[in-house]
């Protein structure tokens, strides 16, 4: 693993997709479709720019906007940083491809698929089970739902998959290009055509634009199995199902993460007691040190953060973990515990239930604060 996030992203370049400042919307979809991307590129003199799908999804008034006005400036990478820091920026901005600039030019791109088809090599990965990845009960959405409530949902959760649900089990899936697409049909786009107001594609039900040929795996599955097979059918997800209900999803984004640097931190944070298993020790210390990140950003008088992992009951291949976090802030600590077989489920449990307490805390403090002031 370290020997791949050390790598150049130089060994991994990709052919940019790269358009005009002054391309139409109609253009960009146009294509996004025809070299199946997710994302453009756009340089203006020395600033280089991105459009994505959400980019065009939270966009309102389309038909009158150009490239300049929808893209947003991203970090620019060297043929010699690193894999681990082009990781990181995929994984924190939800990125699926960053600029490789040569001579103040857009040089070659590089892209989640091409890390991801270098991490399926990786023993790291070893026979984990992709349970451990996934991100669990996913947001889901219903077949006859509309695709306005779609799209809402998409842009709250900053997402661009919904799993599509018909009396509670899987049916299929629609992601954000669906919508997008529909945006501007493609007769439009082969016209050049611009219509002021998309044609009531908001009014339409998810189950008139939902993918049917769902991709799904069962949760005991390999985690490299899956990857593999995402690659293989061109599928930027995978959904995770037990019968016919979805126990959670895996994306480009979670195996990205998994190749991220370590997160840079203002606190000591500590994580103590990491098993053997190299996969499960990544991915505790990554959803560890990636909570002490959105800690501090929202909790800004946090001193010091430290986890204990201590392994219990250890019978054949199974081990029972016992995971404390504390957090000091203000003086105080908040201690955390919790018990089970899957340190990643663990660690997850955790961070939800601290999530709970300080926020009830800071609801709390805030209405304590208001009395005073009105008193």
């Amino acid at each position: 693993m370290e020997s791949l996030r050390s790598s150049k992203v130089g060994n991994f370049e990709s052919k940019p997709i790269v358009i005009s400042p002054t391309a139409t919307v109609s253009e960009i979809i146009g294509t996004l479709r025809h070299y199946d991307a997710y994302e453009v590129f756009v340089q203006e003199g020395s600033k280089v720019g991105s459009i994505t799908m959400r980019e065009i999804l939270k966009a309102s008034e389309i038909s009158s906007m150009r490239a300049s006005s929808l893209m947003f400036y991203v970090a620019k990478l060297s043929p010699k940083d690193t894999v681990g820091r082009a990781a990181r920026l995929m994984s924190d901005y939800r990125l699926r491809a960053l600029p490789i600039i040569g001579e103040r030019t857009i040089q070659s791109a590089v892209t989640a698929q091409s890390l991801c088809r270098a991490l399926v090599s990786v023993k790291a990965f070893g026979n984990a089970a992709i349970s451990k990845m996934m991100k669990r009960n996913p947001i889901e959405i219903g077949k006859n739902e509309s695709i306005s409530r779609a799209r809402r949902l998409m842009l709250e959760s900053n997402i661009d998959h919904l799993p599509v649900l018909d009396s509670g089990k899987l049916c299929g899936i629609i992601l954000s290009n669906h919508i997008v697409f529909t945006m501007f049909p493609r007769e439009g786009l082969e016209k050049g055509a611009l219509v002021s107001k998309p044609a009531g594609y908001l009014d339409l039900k998810v189950s008139g634009l939902m993918d049917l040929d769902t991709l799904v795996c069962d949760p005991k599955e390999k985690a490299s199995d899956v990857l593999r097979s995402m690659m293989k059918q061109g599928k930027t997800y995978s959904i995770v199902k037990l019968w016919d209900e979805p126990q959670g999803i895996v994306t480009y984004r979670d195996f990205i993460a998994f190749l991220a640097e370590p997160e840079e931190l203002d606190i000591p944070a500590y994580i103590v007691g990491l098993p053997d298993d190299p996969f499960e020790a990544e991915l505790a210390r990554m959803k560890f040190m990636r909570w002490a990140k959105t800690l501090c950003k929202s909790i800004p008088r946090i001193e010091e953060m430290r986890s204990t992992i201590k392994t219990k009951d250890i019978s054949g291949e199974r081990r029972r973990y016992e995971v404390d976090v504390s957090i000091v802030s203000a003086g105080k600590v908040y201690a955390y515990s919790e018990r089970g077989w899957d340190l990643p489920s663990v660690f997850d449990s955790i961070i939800d239930k601290a999530k709970r307490l300080l926020t009830k805390k800071r609801v709390r403090r805030q209405r304590e604060s208001l009395r005073k002031t009105t008193s």
